[in-house]
């Protein structure tokens, strides 16, 4: 079964795609900040986990993954890396939304 895309559904696009349907008119505002905190995330998250995977420190077994590699990483990483940073900053967007500057 393969385990890591299907947590990636649960855990990561169905709570973003709630986040967005009901919040949208907030969030499209902060384009640029989402765009920021994707492209600094990809960039840093992308070496730290192909350094981690050839140095063994952590590792992605075939019947868990789709079994497709991209530059030493299965395509459900580069996701991961993707869209938990999307749902980490629309969260901290809504909070500041709600409670920042008061």
């Amino acid at each position: 079964m393969r385990i890591y895309p299907l947590w990636l559904c649960i855990f990561v696009f169905l709570p973003l795609i709630l986040i967005w349907l009901f919040e949208f008119k907030k969030l499209r505002k902060y384009g640029r900040v989402i765009l920021l905190a994707e492209v600094a995330s990809f960039i840093f998250a992308t070496p730290w986990d192909m350094i981690a995977v050839k140095d063994k420190i952590w590792y992605f077994t075939e019947p868990h993954i789709l079994g497709i590699w991209l530059f030493g990483l299965p395509i459900e990483e580069y996701l991961f890396i993707i869209f938990v940073a999307l749902l980490f900053v629309s969260i901290v967007l809504l909070l500041w939304e709600r409670w920042g500057e008061s």
